[in-house]
């Protein structure tokens, strides 16, 4: 009998320090609307296939949208992103802890990690999680309650902060704050500019906000289907 009582708070104490550490899995990206030709690569595999509803967009996926086409994702809970036309964007790493294995446990913890090698995102992050996106010149890292916009090219890469606030870290450099109505772009002497005094920040402000409510509005009606 002694050793039943001692055992069992071994196997109890075991049992707590597991449901403590939380269960990790990596999950997909969900596919809330595409228009016109958007594309996509898995990993391992050797050919791009066209985009729907029920294409599996994990860790490793390639997503590629043709001139004019936007594609609208839900990446993890809480973070929305809309790819507009002539972009590739790399999901690196979608993961999720919870504490328990069971769909209504709590999430403990969220990580999205994407490289945008071209082109532009829009990003709405009402959620909490590691959010990071990675770009030819700087490292954005976007914190709760941000809606941002990137834009990639050849030449230039640009930050702009719509709503809430981000950091970009650029290379071989220091991170830098880009707060509510501002923008930062690399390569650039200028530090951060406020987009009421560029004509390009004043066209992308109200088309970014104009995204965001269509996105809400998507995975609002997701969120109602029967399934």
């Amino acid at each position: 009998m002694r050793r039943i009582f001692f055992v069992l708070p071994l196997i109890s104490a075991v049992a707590l320090s597991g449901c403590w550490e939380g269960i990790s899995r990596d999950v997909l990206a969900t596919v809330l609307s595409t228009r016109g030709e958007v594309v996509s690569l898995s990993k391992g595999s050797a050919n791009f296939g066209p985009v729907g509803p029920e294409t599996k967009l994990g860790a490793g996926s390639i997503l590629r949208t043709s001139s004019g086409a936007e594609v609208d994702l839900l990446l993890v809970p809480g973070a929305l992103a809309r790819v507009s036309g002539n972009s590739e964007l790399k999901i690196e790493e979608l993961n999720l802890t919870k504490d328990g294995n069971e769909t209504g446990d709590a999430i403990r913890e969220r990580v999205a990690r994407m490289e945008l090698r071209r082109g532009t995102m829009i990003v709405l992050f009402e959620g909490f999680a590691h959010f990071t996106i990675e770009t030819r010149a700087a490292t954005i890292r976007v914190l709760p309650s941000c809606l941002l916009r990137l834009d990639v090219d050849e030449t230039r890469t640009r930050a702009t902060c719509v709503r809430g606030k981000l950091y970009a870290t650029p290379q071989n450099g220091q991170p830098v704050a880009i707060d509510t109505g501002f923008f930062r772009e690399w390569p650039s002497v200028r530090g951060a500019v406020s987009t009421t005094e560029d004509p390009q920040g004043q066209t992308d402000t109200p088309s970014t906000l104009e995204a965001a409510r269509e996105l809400q509005e998507l995975a609002a009606q997701r969120d109602r289907l029967p399934f």
